[in-house]
């Protein structure tokens, strides 16, 4: 006996041809397959036809991902049945069909979704980001939220809105606050109605344009932003990199940069990072002990090399990579490190020309008599 896991994907697809088949039947006959033998005195509008049909071919795209049993598909999944679930009570409302194959065929995979759910966990198959995904569903479900609530409040607005087409370019012009004033609400409910789609509207749309247009946006100032700093860097030789950031050196870069001298920071954590690239410095968000990235800093131009983060454990690492670059390029170059911790002087000291004790120097200070 296969398992039910194995079973889902061809309910899902027979559910996708099922509804695709159904939204045929309406458009070509004006009549559903299902009201035709159980309720012969009803009639389906004929423009619910997409709606169903759109919902098909949907589940039909979700079988592969079923097949392979990723997170992904199995979100998608219970994301349309649900919104099944919510068009049925819609339709029941109406007097419309009551579509009894559909409904068991969506219980059974909703019932094989929740009872084998820890078994959906690998990636997913695309390589569109979760979030993308995320917002281009909640734009799907703002579209059939608006067309669904349109043609059940019809008559309530002026003029009546009474087929599909017009209800999406209602939903359209809702949605993108465009407002042309053609269609109107004219009771309390269809108003409520229109209220609540120009809010959904206005967060699944503004979330898709961030998550689809905000990366593309982003990789091109990240563009600009390196030629800008490949054009800096070419020219900056005879300077100063500092590996890690800490409020110990902050009045020396000051100072630095108050007398001009020309120097670079490799900083891993963000905040520091921000904070010291609104301050007008010369920063890489980078781990230093990255060859590439010294590298990229010009360390073979440079002169001197202060690693001064507050993890002596990170320090050393960055020691090991930079004495490693410097045997193997032959460079001129002082490396100077900052240490947090005196007991760790004796381990730092082999790898570096100069190794800054702090707290030692501090205390010297205080007992120097």
């Amino acid at each position: 006996m296969k398992k039910p896991t194995k079973i889902l994907p061809y309910l899902v697809v027979s559910m996708g041809l099922y509804q695709i088949i159904s939204g045929i039947i309406i458009i070509k006959y004006h009549i559903s397959f299902v009201s035709y033998f159980l309720m012969q005195n009803f009639v389906v509008y004929n423009t619910s036809a997409l709606l169903p049909a759109l919902y098909g071919l949907f589940l039909i795209i979700l079988y592969k991902g079923l097949k392979k049993k990723t997170w992904t598909s199995w979100y998608m999944a219970m994301i349309l049945i649900v919104f099944y679930y919510v068009t049925i009570i819609n339709m029941i409302s109406k007097l419309f069909y009551i579509d009894i194959i559909g409904f068991a065929i969506n219980t059974a995979s909703l019932y094989v979704l929740v009872r084998y759910r820890d078994e959906y966990v690998f990636p997913p198959l695309t390589k569109v980001p979760v979030d993308v995904m995320i917002s281009l569903v909640a734009v799907f479900l703002a579209l059939v939220y608006g067309i669904s609530g349109s043609l059940f409040l019809g008559s309530q607005f002026k003029p009546p809105i009474t087929n599909f087409y017009t209800a999406l370019y209602y939903t359209v012009v809702v949605l993108t606050t465009l407002g042309f004033g053609d269609i109107l609400p004219v009771t309390v409910a269809s108003r409520m109605f229109t209220i609540s789609l120009v809010v959904f509207g206005l967060a699944s749309f503004l979330g898709a344009i961030v998550s689809v247009f905000g990366p593309m946006l982003q990789k091109r100032v990240e563009k600009v932003v390196n030629i800008m700093e490949n054009v800096e860097l070419s020219g900056l030789k005879n300077h100063v990199i500092f590996c890690g950031y800490s409020p110990l050196i902050q009045e020396v870069l000051r100072e630095m940069k108050d007398r001009e001298m020309p120097m670079l920071l490799i900083v891993r954590d963000q905040e520091n990072a921000t904070f010291l690239m609104h301050d007008g410095y010369l920063v890489f968000r980078e781990r230093a002990d990255n060859i590439d990235v010294l590298l990229k800093a010009g360390i073979k131009r440079a002169k001197k090399v202060y690693i001064a983060s507050n993890d002596d454990g990170y320090n050393l690492l960055v020691a090991l990579t930079i004495a490693k670059l410097k045997k193997e390029n032959n460079l001129k170059l002082k490396i100077s490190i900052i240490v947090s911790s005196s007991k760790n002087t004796e381990t730092i000291k082999d790898f570096a020309d100069e190794v800054i004790d702090v707290s030692n120097i501090l205390k010297r200070h205080i007992f120097r008599d």
